[in-house]
């Protein structure tokens, strides 16, 4: 995948990001490092940061660190604890999946490094940790100083204790679209792989990656791979088979490979009609049958009606600005409501039908 081929290897590779760069090259150059919360937009380079900075740490040691997806472990639970082979020697069948992770924590954080003078431990998607899980952290963080750093990484830092969020170095990874970073990262992957974008091709996949990186560069690869039609000779390479990719490319490989925001456009319709049924069901189909998440959803709500006001006539500008805004009241209500229900359908149900009553 190109989103490997090219992640950066060394912090001076992080593309727009010179601030966090600078502030940890510091700490670096003395072979040391405090425990770190990366938060930002997805796909600002948080993740290759971390890569970045293990590589400079400790060369080929990639012992010395262990990723730990939180979605994973928040959604599945036991199952994923069970079935990860790294966790095979503390997976009990008779304990809380809770119990066994915070054991699994405490055990790896205390255990001495390999040619190093720590390890890290790196969690991914750090808000969706459970409050008390995040307080048993607090303590290990104490208690296994001169063996192991934590690094957090978070698009919602408010999800993070104070008392995590105060052990730890902050630094701010901002949005890679706002300066010019994307294109840039875009087009110098496209000029390595033979790949023509024109200026309409970045434009649209630019829309549609909303300045996440990792997005924008598997758009990228699907619209520049297409399937070898039958007639061609075998012995024609892969990259003399790249055509020209422009807009309408990105939107046939976004409506194949991105549905999520089409059944986000289909449940605002269903729900401007007062189809209360294909509400429920859409909603339904999404949480339980895809396994995605509330927060995730109203992401998608948000910029399904962004596009929708963008579309309208430009007479009724002032009314849609005003009606714009109430709808975003509505969808802060229902975040709010998210983080502490235990039925996220609920919240985002009720939220769509009052986008129906203010129609």
């Amino acid at each position: 995948m190109w989103t490997e081929k090219y992640r950066p290897k060394k912090l001076n590779e992080i593309a727009g990001q010179t601030q966090v760069v600078k502030r940890i090259k510091g700490f670096v150059k003395e072979k040391t490092i405090p425990n770190l919360l990366l938060w930002g937009p997805k796909g600002t380079g948080k993740t290759s940061f971390v890569y970045a900075l293990a590589n400079e740490l400790y060369g080929s040691y990639d012992e010395n660190v262990m990723l730990i997806e939180t979605s994973d472990f928040v959604e599945q639970r036991k199952k994923w604890l069970k079935e990860d082979k790294r966790f095979k020697f503390f997976y009990d069948e008779q304990k809380s999946a809770i119990d066994v992770f915070k054991e699994i924590i405490r055990e790896y954080a205390a255990l001495k490094p390999i040619n190093a003078t720590f390890k890290l431990l790196f969690f991914s998607n750090a808000d969706l940790l459970p409050g008390n899980a995040q307080q048993a952290l607090r303590r290990v963080i104490e208690r296994s100083n001169k063996t192991c750093r934590f690094v957090f990484s978070t698009t919602r830092p408010a999800g993070i204790i104070p008392a995590v969020r105060s052990r730890c170095l902050n630094l701010h990874f901002t949005s890679l679209d706002k300066r010019g970073v994307l294109d840039t990262v875009i087009m110098s992957i496209a000029d390595a792989e033979d790949v023509k974008l024109t200026k309409g091709g970045l434009k649209t996949l630019r829309e549609y990656a909303r300045g996440d990186v990792g997005a924008a560069i598997n758009m990228l690869e699907a619209a520049a791979t297409p399937p070898m039609p039958p007639q061609v000779h075998e012995g024609l390479t892969r990259k003399s088979s790249k055509g020209l990719i422009d807009g309408s490319r990105i939107e046939e490989i976004v409506q194949n490979a991105f549905f999520q925001r089409k059944k986000a456009e289909e449940l605002i319709d269903s729900a401007s009609m007062g189809r209360y049924k294909e509400v429920r069901a859409g909603l339904e189909f999404l949480i339980k049958d895809e396994k995605i998440g509330g927060k995730e959803i109203l992401v998608e709500l948000h910029e399904a009606l962004r596009r929708k006001m963008k579309t309208e006539e430009e007479k009724e500008k002032k009314k849609l600005a005003k009606k714009f805004a109430r709808l975003v009241l509505y969808e802060g209500e229902a975040d709010l409501k998210l983080c502490n229900s235990l039925n996220t359908i609920i919240p985002l149900e009720e939220m769509l039908t009052q986008f129906f009553f203010f129609n």
